[in-house]
């Protein structure tokens, strides 16, 4: 299972600042955030919720091993036990914190 820190407000979305997630892509383990944290986490997550993702919002950070996905394979990036995955929310839709 993947380490999973959470930042800012979304600590607060999910529950928890710190989680292991059973994921083998980053959209998978933005699914089992969502089926935690409630469908709320759709909007914050993905452009348009109402449609399958296909993009990750633009305020959404999410980082493999301290890389963004926007430079790897976004959402499609595989994700290993071993690896720590940080999310978080820039903009005015997210506080800094960590």
């Amino acid at each position: 299972m993947a380490a999973v820190k959470l930042l800012g407000g979304l600590r607060n979305k999910v529950g928890a600042g710190r989680l292991d997630v059973d994921a083998a892509t980053v959209r998978e383990l933005l699914d089992a955030l969502v089926a935690r944290g409630g469908e709320a986490l759709t909007v914050l997550f993905f452009d348009d919720p109402r449609a399958t993702p296909t993009e990750p919002h633009r305020d959404l950070r999410v980082l493999v091993n301290g890389r963004s996905i926007a430079f790897l394979h976004g959402l499609e990036t595989g994700v290993e036990s071993k690896d720590t995955v940080t999310v978080h929310l820039s903009g005015a839709r997210g506080y800094p914190g960590g």
